[in-house]
């Protein structure tokens, strides 16, 4: 028998085994042509992706037995997403933060592990103490500020506070103008904590209510009460999602006289006069915001 076809056969098989393993490599590494890095899932919270940042903006611990993490500290980020997890890669940054949230749908990257000390605080004592969190927005532009961003961010935050023994309360969970010495203002005045700090503790419910007016739509406006600008409307008979309710002006409607404005989306809400949520008033487990 000929040894050429043998020969052709190994030489195949080699190739496809090489072939193989070079796109699993591809596959399971961190994405060079990717610059932001991001595509990997992190092994500290299955949700985020991992993207390193650069060794000189954070110090390598070994917590919570070096030492015990205590607090969650909250930050905006006065930027974007992704170029909040690029600056977090630049050697020259001189900071970051274990995790940055996105504001259209809360996606999450990590760019420290949470055993390490990222740089986010402004103080030693608390960096060493504490899981810095982004998010990708302005303290003075509350759209930033979604509802998907708030529920993906709580959701880490009590997970977190699960793992780390942290009390889930505002001693622990704390703003980066919290800090002791700190000149920064963010998370921010339109940051909601009272909304932000139910998710935390479980209550997440979404409600749901069927809009009931003698118009053909209904205005929606940006805070709850009627002197708020109209931002919108939605048409006689829809459905709409309520992820938090709010006292707001009275309202009389189809459905009574009440204060309670449902929060429809982000800066968006209408009065529960016109919604029939079948609940009187507030929503079993849907937050107060």
């Amino acid at each position: 028998m000929s040894v050429r076809p043998i020969l052709r056969g190994r030489l195949l098989l080699a190739l496809t085994t090489a072939l193989t393993t070079a796109l699993t490599v591809a596959v399971v590494a961190p994405a060079a042509a990717d610059p932001s890095g991001i595509g990997t899932l992190s092994t500290d919270y299955g949700p985020a992706a991992w993207a390193p940042a650069s060794t000189s903006n954070y110090t390598v611990a070994s917590r919570p037995g070096s030492h015990q993490v205590t607090r969650v500290v909250i930050h905006t980020a006065q930027g974007s997403y992704s170029g909040t997890v690029n600056w977090f890669q630049n050697p020259a940054a001189q900071a970051s933060a274990h995790y940055t949230f996105r504001s259209s749908d809360g996606a999450v990257t990590q760019s420290v592990r949470e055993k390490d000390i990222a740089w986010h605080a402004g103080n030693w004592t608390y960096n060493t103490q504490s899981i810095g969190i982004e998010h990708e927005g302005y303290v003075d532009n509350a759209a930033w500020l979604t509802d998907a961003m708030y529920r993906a961010s709580a959701a880490l935050t009590r997970n977190l506070a699960n793992r780390y023994g942290i009390p889930k309360t505002r001693a622990h969970i704390i703003g980066h103008n919290e800090v002791p010495g700190a000149t920064h203002t963010d998370p921010g005045p339109n940051w909601n904590w009272t909304y932000y700090m139910q998710l935390v503790n479980g209550i997440t419910g979404v409600g749901s209510g069927t809009v009931s007016t003698s118009a053909s739509t209904l205005n929606v406006r940006s805070g709850p009460g009627a002197s708020y600008p109209i931002v919108g409307s939605v048409p006689d008979g829809a459905t709409v999602a309520i992820y938090c309710q709010a006292v707001g002006s009275t309202v009389t409607g189809p459905y009574g006289t009440t204060s309670v404005w449902n929060r429809i989306g982000t800066n968006r809400y209408v009065s529960d006069a016109y919604l029939l949520t079948g609940h009187d008033g507030y929503i079993p487990n849907v937050p107060r915001c």
